[in-house]
């Protein structure tokens, strides 16, 4: 709840005069309105009286208080709404953008362990329980409090007795509302929970389609959509269980305080002591203030919901294991390339050691393949390098500083990653390519011809503004691992890191892409992850891991020379077959 507050008092305070400007016109309006029974009162005892000139003009005089309060009424609203916009809306657009600040600053780890779809949830509902909250607080926490004060003072001055009992009556009624919907919030966050996970299970399923549709996952997908349905709809109908029986309470009380009123003006008609208008004041209010605290019980469940949505946000915000620079670290370049692994100790939580004192030097502009079987350390070296993940012990150097002195925005901007599943945006191709870089049409089409993707992107529908769909899905693999290739080549980073990169790739434009690989490389030191030995023919040194430590390195030739475990992959490769 801290966070919450915290977070949401942080933009109230940013938008604190629109907050001031609706406060006045809410306030104004209450105040108008619970005082226009107090002319009722007048105009009905006007009324019960047998016809005079002076009471006509009493009746007339109050009738044009009543249109002067209505057009004040009016003209506050008005004000009102001058100030929700920006407060409601305005604040709802802050939140959005700082939830995703808070996001991209979490680990590239924390990502792997979570949903997008359960993340995007969880923030939307953070920014969007804002607008309910702060309605809550305006329209019912704020405007009741004012309105019971003012009906207090006005039951005070007419009936002092009356006005006690109903004191105590706002006081019960109030303690009963607050205890039980505290209680019943552990239940709503139980819902919101489980409503997560029911977007966090469609994410899954809709993202990894292609699996589902063929494998015939269909019914299997289903099946556990319904279950996490099932268990929303179960904890739910609890929910709503509850609520009913906060409404049957309430409305008991409703019933007593209006029977207790009916039952006070009756003995005062006994008594003698009896105005019709009166009556008339004492059942306007109660009425408005009934159906105002009623509003307000039944909205407190929309309020508690609303914290409960947010509070799940509050994980990530609480989340200090975030990608940080250390206060030292400035923006430094790479001027020549070089990379070393000092005695590098690694593990990923709870997991065995990775790395355990590895080191590995790679010269300025060397090119170096690392090889190996699944689990040897291959991506987690690349990993390491881009400061996805931190080392327990040793140190990774580019040109002899530590990578940690690095921004990490200086240090992965001078990175480029061609990857093996080349990720793409669900936007233009010309988008997918430049990454926002300003350049030229000609620049572009000399860069994709470079890529192998020229031909292709011309075919698309709007070619360089085709849309490639949700991860790319409207392009094939070639077509998009071209389209990666082709933002490395304008990236024009002194280090480069291939995962795989022509993995998609038929065998004559797997050549041709090769050609402008190695242009793209002649200046630049490169790190290539093979599985295909043939790709990596012409590097300097090819790096044989296994488990975590170097058990071979030297050229292709060298290495099929020793006839150890490289000479055996290449013998599996030979044969149509590389067992990794």
């Amino acid at each position: 709840m801290h966070i919450i507050f915290k977070e949401y008092s942080r933009v109230v305070w940013q938008k604190k005069w629109y907050f001031l400007l609706c406060l006045l016109g809410l306030t104004s309006a209450t105040a108008l309105d619970f005082y226009i029974p107090v002319l009722y009162q007048n105009i009905a005892n006007g009324l019960a009286e047998n016809y005079s000139d002076a009471t006509l003009a009493m009746l007339l005089d109050n009738l044009m208080l009543i249109a002067m309060l209505y057009a004040g009424i009016w003209l506050s609203w008005r004000v009102l709404e001058i100030g929700i916009v920006p407060l409601d809306g305005g604040g709802v657009n802050l939140l959005e953008k700082r939830c995703f600040d808070v996001l991209k600053k979490q680990k590239y780890t924390f990502f792997e362990d979570n949903f997008s779809g359960s993340l995007i949830k969880k923030a939307n509902r953070f920014s969007r329980s804002f607008e309910i909250i702060m309605d809550w607080c305006l329209f019912q926490l704020f405007q009741n409090v004012l309105a019971i004060i003012l009906a207090f003072v006005i039951f005070y001055q007419q009936q002092p007795e009356f006005a006690l009992y109903f004191l105590a009556w706002v006081v019960v009624y109030l303690i009963w509302i607050i205890s039980f919907s505290l209680w019943k919030l552990k239940f709503d966050k139980a819902v919101a929970s489980a409503d997560s996970k029911v977007g966090g299970v469609y994410s899954d399923a809709i993202s990894n389609i292609f699996i589902v549709k063929s494998f015939v996952l269909e019914s299997k997908e289903q099946q556990r959509v319904n279950q996490a349905s099932d268990q929303v709809y179960r904890r739910k109908k609890i929910a709503w269980i509850l609520m009913f029986i906060s409404f049957s309470i309430q409305g008991l009380m409703v019933f007593a305080i209006e029977l207790l009123l009916l039952y006070m003006m009756i003995n005062k008609w006994r008594s003698g002591a009896f105005q019709v208008g009166e009556f008339v004041l004492f059942q306007s209010i109660m009425l408005m203030l009934v159906q105002r605290l009623w509003e307000f019980g039944r909205n407190f469940r929309n309020f508690f919901t609303a914290l409960a949505d947010a509070s799940e946000m509050t994980d990530v915000f609480k989340n200090s294991d975030l990608e940080v620079d250390l206060p030292e670290a400035k923006p430094l370049n790479i001027s020549k390339g070089q990379i070393s692994f000092n005695n590098i100790d690694f593990c990923y939580t709870s997991q065995r050691p990775l790395f355990t004192d590895f080191s590995l030097h790679i010269k300025a502009g060397e090119k170096v393949a690392l090889v190996g079987q699944s689990g040897s350390g291959k991506t987690s070296l690349t990993k390491l390098l881009f400061r996805f993940v931190g080392q327990q012990q040793g140190s990774i150097l580019f040109d002899g500083v530590d990578s940690r002195d690095f921004t990490l925005a200086s240090l992965r901007s001078q990175i480029t990653l061609i990857p093996q599943q080349p990720e793409l945006f669900h936007r233009s191709v010309r988008d997918n390519i430049t990454l926002g870089a300003d350049i030229s049409e000609s620049e572009l089409c000399d860069i994709a011809a470079k890529a192998e993707s020229l031909e292709f992107i011309q075919q698309l529908p709007q070619q360089f503004d085709t849309l490639v769909g949700e991860r790319g899905v409207k392009l094939s693999g070639g077509e998009r691992q071209r389209i990666a290739i082709a933002r490395a080549l304008l990236d024009n980073a002194p280090v480069v890191v291939l995962d795989e990169a022509t993995s998609a790739l038929d065998s004559l434009t797997e050549q041709k892409i090769q050609v402008a690989l190695f242009e793209l490389l002649k200046d630049k030191t490169a790190l290539v992850i093979a599985h295909r030995l043939s790709t990596i023919l012409r590097m300097d040194r090819i790096i044989v891991l296994d488990k975590g430590r170097i058990i071979e390195q030297g050229t292709h030739q060298q290495l099929l020379a020793r006839q150890g475990k490289y000479y055996a992959m290449w013998q599996h490769q030979k044969g149509g077959f590389l067992s990794m």
